[in-house]
């Protein structure tokens, strides 16, 4: 609708250029009426017209994917960590594993989920849309105690506190490490 609305505002301005106020602008003759009787001038190609909405149409939808894209795609970049990494067992095998890094350039990210009897893991892109939603809401930092790290951990990957082993590292962007580990 924004799109729509832009459009329609350049070909209106673009128009009452084109056609220069005529009506507006014909002086009047003695009897109060315009000398050209009113009528705008004829105006025999509107290429120009077409040519400069259309352009400034798609700069204006090539600006909004550009500013779709950018913020969708710098989550991770105020994450305040460059390594996350979460492995969680709860016995018979059954793991639970979350691995990130961001060193710069592209983000990495591997999900192993064999909890409720199946098996799935997901990498890539697919990962990192699911990790896009969990890992900015850890707020743990150098000063987070162990069961503070582990609760918050737990919470933001909804997993269950019955674990059998539990193991929490990260690195931090000044280069410290945290390690959480629990039987």
């Amino acid at each position: 609708m924004k799109k729509f609305m832009i459009a329609t505002g350049w070909v209106a301005a673009i128009s009452l250029s084109a056609f220069g106020f005529s009506q507006f602008n014909a002086s009047a003759g003695d009897d109060g009426q315009p000398k050209d009787g009113g009528e705008a001038p004829i105006v025999e190609s509107t290429t120009e017209v077409e040519e400069a909405t259309d352009e400034s149409v798609t700069q204006v939808e090539e600006q909004t994917v550009q500013a779709d894209e950018n913020s969708e795609s710098h989550w991770f970049e105020s994450l305040p960590y460059k390594e996350f990494e979460l492995e969680v067992e709860y016995g018979d095998d059954v793991d639970y594993e979350a691995d990130y890094e961001y060193e710069g350039g592209d983000p990495e990210a591997e999900i192993e989920d064999e909890r409720k009897d199946k098996e799935i893991e997901i990498s890539g892109d697919k990962a990192l849309n699911e990790l896009s939603h969990i890992l900015p809401n850890i707020d743990i930092d150098e000063n987070t105690s162990k069961d503070e790290g582990i609760n918050v951990a737990l919470d933001a990957f909804n997993l269950d506190s019955n674990y059998k082993e539990l193991e929490i590292e990260i690195e931090f962007l000044d280069g410290k490490e945290m390690e959480i580990e629990d039987e």
